[in-house]
């Protein structure tokens, strides 16, 4: 995938990827050429993010904009406020947790893109439950993204 969009500009409440889906992406595989996606999520207050999980060929990075985020990286974790960041290479485990009284925002990266795809298939499938999720499907999604939990969401109470 070599081709890239057109220059595009977006506002605050734009997004590249279809309403719904959690983190909105700015950028995706398809606007890069497949080099990286870009995303800016907004973490509610005492909210967990996604379980404890790795990317088996994607890179990831977080820049906190606002807030105060839990994040685990392999076993350590730390609280990242405004302006930190951190890199999660493939295949090492992550996970994190909103720990503010306030939302966190954050920009998020992939590289190479595509996780995106991964996003959407989830946002699809959790909007058309009607109990609680299956967590074999969960995994399925996963697999068919090349991800996969490998242990629970941490808690913001942590």
């Amino acid at each position: 995938m070599n081709e890239r969009a057109a220059p595009y500009v977006l506002t605050p409440d734009q997004a590249r990827s279809d309403p719904g889906t959690f983190p909105p992406v700015k950028a995706t595989a398809a606007d890069t050429g497949g080099l990286l996606t870009v995303s800016a999520g907004v973490v509610q207050p005492g909210a967990p993010g996604p379980p404890l999980h790795i990317h088996e060929d994607t890179d990831e990075c977080f820049y906190v904009v606002e807030g105060r985020l839990l994040i685990q990286v392999g076993e350590k974790r730390h609280e990242l406020g405004p302006g930190s960041f951190a890199w999660l290479p493939r295949q090492v485990p992550h996970a994190f947790a909103n720990v503010s009284a306030g939302p966190v925002r954050l920009l998020g990266i992939a590289v190479p893109g595509g996780v995106e795809e991964l996003f959407a298939e989830q946002a699809a499938y959790f909007a058309q439950l009607q109990g609680p999720p299956d967590p074999a499907e969960i995994a399925a999604i996963g697999a068919r993204h090349r991800a996969r939990a490998v242990g629970p969401p941490i808690s913001a109470d942590a």
